[in-house]
């Protein structure tokens, strides 16, 4: 068992820094597309529908290779991490020459190969990580730092994105524009992060328990431990709902901003990468004052579906089909602070659930941290890819706006039900670090 002042100790810095790096990256790459994604896949014949699979794709995919990452991460992390980098850099340079082959589908192969390592080597190893290297004591604030740093990405893609919007000229048959100088700028910036990992030592796993053994007159429940129970379950679904919400508002938003309100791609990159920046900023503020206050996991996590709840009602379209202008900025308005408390609410639901369910799994068993670390990626990668496909395909139909609405107070509805079970929040709140 480790001394206090080891449970202290955070995960060296140099690994944390690129893991930290690596999933700003990785969500900036992700959300920096969503602007433009449906009139590049329209461009060259696609649909709003396939326009939702390329996005999807740009997560779905790392399930190909989830249910590997306890073999993966079992010794080291580094050649999991060469395999990301490397196929991120291919899959964005694919994505970037879906105009010289005019092929919708190079597209969503290029999403495919930028993701496919990330169901093993992204989230999954991530948390195994902060498990394994760091002290008991700084493992929560640790995970609600990572979620602030993938807002931050999901933030700042759209802002490059807009940058990237005023670059247009040809070299050849290679055109550089709004389409494809996301896949450009990104496949320099992997390249980057696939040399940097050269010079990232292997961290120590000095927190790693071992794998339970019998001893003699002992018996090992092993199934028992290795399987979640109810608390980490739920916190493993809220993971997937919460992630989900936030995949349906991004790219809804996307469609609605320019549909609905009629804002141009600079405009909507600005709206969406603000909106991120703002929820990064209030987890910040929430992961301080939860540190201070001592404040329960579970509290969070309840404060913040409820608050979910209550501003997506925000995001729905109440006006008639001609109204005034004055009533079209109010109602847009309303859209943005929605957004704005949406965005909040979800990542501080998501960080803290993730956290939930970790605890509890590390508090059974080496076996059950696995599964929960497995749950944990798998449900991020469907909630992600499920509500881009579906949030993009619902707010392309005719009143699309509201359909999207619905879908994340819905899904809200359906993991905050649970907590109104009699003692089921307090022993959310029972379990320690």
């Amino acid at each position: 068992m480790q001394d206090t002042d080891a449970e202290d100790q955070p995960m060296p810095w140099h690994f944390e820094l690129y893991l930290l790096m690596l999933q700003f990256l990785f969500m900036s790459n992700y959300t920096v597309v969503i602007p433009t994604a449906h009139d590049y896949m329209l461009s060259l014949g696609g649909s709003s529908w396939l326009a939702g699979l390329m996005v999807a794709t740009g997560v779905g995919c790392g399930l190909l290779t989830l249910p590997a990452a306890p073999s993966v991460v079992r010794r080291t992390y580094k050649p999991s991490l060469y395999a990301l980098t490397a196929l991120s850099c291919a899959g964005n340079a694919m994505y970037a020459l879906g105009q010289v082959f005019r092929s919708p589908w190079l597209l969503i192969a290029g999403q495919a190969a930028k993701s496919v390592m990330w169901g093993s080597s992204g989230n999954p190893l991530a948390n195994h990580a902060i498990y394994s290297c760091a002290g008991k004591k700084v493992r929560s604030s640790s995970m609600a730092l990572r979620g602030n740093v993938q807002f931050l990405g999901m933030g700042m893609g759209p802002l490059f994105g807009a940058v990237l919007t005023k670059i247009s000229f040809s070299i050849g048959l290679l055109t550089l524009d709004e389409y494809t100088n996301p896949g450009w700028f990104f496949s320099l910036v992997w390249l980057a992060m696939l040399a940097w990992l050269l010079f990232v030592p292997e961290p120590p796993r000095l927190f790693e328990e071992p794998a339970m053994t019998s001893q003699p007159g002992q018996t090992v429940s092993g199934k028992s431990n290795k399987m979640p129970d109810c608390e980490i379950l739920w916190g493993l679904l809220t993971v997937a709902v919460t992630t989900g919400t936030i995949a349906v508002w991004e790219v809804s938003a996307a469609i609605v901003t320019q549909q609905y309100f009629n804002w141009s791609v600079m405009t909507c990159c600005l709206f969406i990468g603000v909106m991120f920046l703002f929820g990064m900023a209030i987890g910040e503020l929430v992961r301080a004052v939860a540190g201070k206050r001592n404040t329960s996991e579970a509290d969070i996590a309840l404060a913040g579906l409820v608050g979910l709840v209550l501003s997506s009602s925000m995001l729905y379209w109440y006006l008639p089909g001609s109204p005034p202008e004055g009533l079209v900025i109010s109602n847009q308005v309303v859209y943005i602070v929605g957004s704005a408390l949406v965005i909040t609410c979800a990542n501080a639901s998501r960080t803290y659930s993730n956290a939930i369910a970790m605890r509890r799994a590390t508090a059974r068993s080496k076996a059950c941290k696995e599964v929960a670390c497995l749950g944990v990626g798998l449900g991020m990668s469907i909630g992600r890819s499920l509500g881009a496909f579906l949030g993009m395909g619902l707010a392309s139909l005719p009143g699309g706006s509201n359909l999207a609405a619905g879908f994340v107070t819905g899904l809200s509805v359906l993991v905050l039900l649970p907590l109104a079970m009699p003692g089921f929040l307090k022993e959310l709140r029972s379990a320690k670090n």
